[in-house]
């Protein structure tokens, strides 16, 4: 089948997070102003997944509900299919969301006064899980090198070796560096936290969205003694553009461990689950992989669209190569801004990005751009940034003058 990425569906006046602050220019008509910022898909979902929820919502009868085992074996064949990573049905446990999952998952095996280890920049709620909560912050930050991010791991060694330190969250795909931590990578780690005791939970929520020749692995599939030690967060949310469905997947193999964290779960008062996430969950992993493997090309494309016009138009600005996500990660240094001159410089170009302070201090100075959206208006963005960062400069009339057709 051939799949439309391309049509342009603002969603203003309906709810949409990322859409809630663009009212102003929205109201100018323009169509080509996106916002760039919650990292969720301006594509409407794959035509599978709209079929099985309108048939669920025709039976108009919505109790209380139960997953069926057919939803259990196709979130472990999605798994098993995409990763070789042998799941089974029973470790699966069902959860509104990852970040609630993260929170429950700290305040269940961590308690007031233990440390929580994570690697910024990071996405916020893998910190907020631990400051907000009473536990202590570790931060191991990742290093920045001219092509790429790594992990610190003599830092790790240091921190994981603080008597606090319960529990590891790692980001893998990292958002926002756009990171794919190498099998080795991961092995490193893990024998740290071994050493240690320490629980390693791994945030996976944007596995499916990794670009070749890069590839994805599961934690808790590289050894048994992972397997026992860890707690991999998985979801259909990013791949499917389902975040508004609540519904994600946490595959806890030790027993002991997720007998705990059910029991910590009930005792928050969680009853039941939603039925039309669950709905949607089933039938994207069972039914949506046509689907997917077109939004892989087409995101592959906007990627590809990004490195060219940041390296070729604003090579000042650096940028990072997205190995995972659909994020891009951009060093707004050069311009010597504060970030509340910054965050007016875009705004005045009707560019609306997640400002990289909110990942950590490691973020000052940076943009994450979401590049999930039409081409037409990723181009329109792009181009806009150009003009805004060359005018900043003191190059634009110089860039304009050289535009193809320019008199």
């Amino acid at each position: 089948m051939v799949y439309d990425f391309d049509t342009l569906y603002p969603r203003r006046r309906i709810g949409a997070s990322k859409w809630h602050h663009l009212t102003e220019a929205l109201s100018q008509g323009n169509k080509d102003v996106f916002p760039f910022s919650v990292a969720d898909m301006d594509f409407k979902v794959a035509p599978e997944i709209q079929e099985a929820l309108h048939e669920a919502a025709d039976f108009a009868i919505y109790g209380y509900y139960h997953p069926q085992p057919a939803y259990y074996e196709a979130v472990r064949a999605w798994q098993q299919r995409r990763y070789g990573f042998s799941c089974r049905p029973e470790w699966i446990v069902q959860v509104p969301n990852i970040v609630y999952a993260l929170y429950q998952l700290v305040r269940t095996f961590t308690a007031p006064g233990d440390a929580v280890i994570v690697q910024p920049p990071v996405y916020p709620p893998l910190f907020q899980a631990a400051e907000q909560q009473q536990r202590h912050l570790l931060v191991n930050p990742l290093i920045e090198g001219k092509q790429q991010y790594t992990m610190d791991l003599a830092d790790l060694e240091v921190k994981a070796a603080d008597p606090r330190a319960r529990m590891l969250i790692l980001c893998n795909p990292h958002n926002p560096v756009g990171r794919v931590w190498l099998e080795s990578e991961l092995l490193d780690v893990w024998r740290i936290c071994r050493k240690r005791d320490i629980l390693l939970v791994s945030d996976e929520i944007h596995a499916d969205l990794v670009f070749q020749p890069h590839h994805h692995t599961v934690l808790a599939a590289l050894d048994q003694k992972i397997t026992d030690r860890c707690i991999i967060c998985t979801a259909p949310s990013k791949t499917f553009n389902l975040a508004g469905l609540t519904n994600a997947n946490l595959m806890i193999p030790n027993e002991n461990l997720r007998r705990r964290y059910q029991a910590a779960m009930r005792k928050t008062g969680i009853h039941g689950t939603n039925y039309f996430g669950t709905v949607a969950c089933q039938a994207a992993y069972e039914k949506g992989e046509s689907w997917y493997q077109a939004l892989l090309a087409y995101l592959a494309g906007n990627r590809a669209l990004f490195a060219e016009t940041m390296q070729q138009r604003i090579p000042q600005l650096r940028t990072f190569p997205i190995e995972g996500t659909y994020l891009g990660w951009i060093d707004m240094r050069a311009l010597t801004l504060s970030g509340q001159e910054r965050l007016a410089l875009l705004q005045a170009a009707d560019l609306h990005f997640t400002a990289g302070e909110v990942f950590g201090r490691e973020g000052a100075g940076f943009e994450r751009i979401n590049l999930a959206l039409p081409r037409q208006a990723l181009q329109s963005g792009l181009d806009r940034l150009a003009e805004v960062v060359l005018d900043t400069g003191g190059l634009y009339q110089q860039e304009k003058k050289n535009r193809p057709g320019h008199a």
